[in-house]
């Protein structure tokens, strides 16, 4: 008896081959997968980054605006400047207190305190609220849970909590690593010098308010690089050396985030290296009309 052939193969044979063409499919879409990922975590991060920079940006220019306006409508001397302003404790507790960037939220937790203790802080330093942020800080006295805005945390003998914040402006970096050389610590809020008058401030001079805010912007996802001519497009290192009078070491605990270390420069850790994050100083500006009192 001849034997007949089917044309079709067996079915435990049919079952093989589909399952190693599943499997193959498979295979090339984990490798399809892991070849565009980083293009999209890139254009991901880069949004996420974009979003948050307008936002920082905006609630900047709201709370300068906000600010000239506060200073200039507060009865002061024709004469007085701004540090002079700041030395006025009906001004510090009405308009502006340096001391005030800085709240202990172990001394007062969010919630109901926090908001009361908002509610009676100067009408600028509530403005500048939607700007702060939250770490915890190694401090000569301990570990802390602070709320603060961005920047270096120093050491103040008036403020409450002990500690005020000092905005770095990086003045001069390393051409080939990229390290910080040469920063100046400036307040969160200072008046506008009149151009090539170090000193000269267009609030005692010109009758107008003239108020910068300083705020740095830090990505968490985005390192910096360097753009010095000549540069070959290398990370910036993140020098964790960096310190200054009266500078409080912090946020801790590990040192890395975007707004860590001892100057609030922040650390990333990028195949194995701690580098900057990606980071621009937003200085926001606002003019304002005095009303003096002459």
């Amino acid at each position: 008896m001849a034997l007949q052939l089917s044309p079709h193969p067996a079915p435990d044979v049919r079952v093989r081959r589909e399952g190693a063409l599943r499997g193959s499919r498979a295979g090339g879409v984990a490798v399809e997968f892991a070849l565009i990922s980083l293009s999209l975590y890139l254009v991901l991060a880069g949004m996420l980054s974009l979003g948050r920079w307008m936002a920082v940006t905006q609630a900047a220019q709201d709370a300068a605006r906000f600010a000239a306006r506060e200073v200039a409508l507060y009865p002061l001397p024709g004469d007085f400047g701004f540090a002079d302003a700041l030395a006025e404790p009906g001004f510090k507790g009405a308009v502006y207190d340096p001391d005030y960037v800085v709240v202990d939220l172990d001394a007062t937790p969010p919630g109901a305190a926090l908001e009361a203790f908002f509610a009676n802080m100067p009408v600028v330093n509530q403005a500048l609220r939607p700007l702060m942020i939250t770490s915890a800080v190694d401090t000569p006295g301990g570990r802390r849970r602070l709320l603060h805005m961005p920047g270096a945390i120093v050491a103040s003998n008036t403020s409450l909590t002990g500690l005020s914040v000092l905005v770095p402006r990086i003045l001069e970096r390393d051409p080939v690593t990229g390290e910080e050389i040469s920063i100046e610590l400036a307040p969160v809020l200072e008046e506008v010098a009149q151009s090539g008058q170090p000193g000269a401030f267009a609030l005692s001079r010109g009758g107008i308010a003239a108020i910068r805010l300083n705020v740095p912007f830090q990505a968490a996802a985005l390192t910096a690089f360097l753009q010095a001519d000549g540069s070959d497009g290398r990370a910036i290192v993140a020098n964790t050396n960096l310190g200054g009078p009266n500078v409080v070491v912090g946020p801790g605990p590990d040192g890395a985030g975007p707004y860590s270390g001892s100057l609030g420069l922040g650390q990333l850790e990028a195949l194995g290296v701690s580098v900057r994050p990606f980071r621009r100083l937003v200085a926001a500006q606002a003019l304002f009309r005095r009303e003096l009192i002459l």
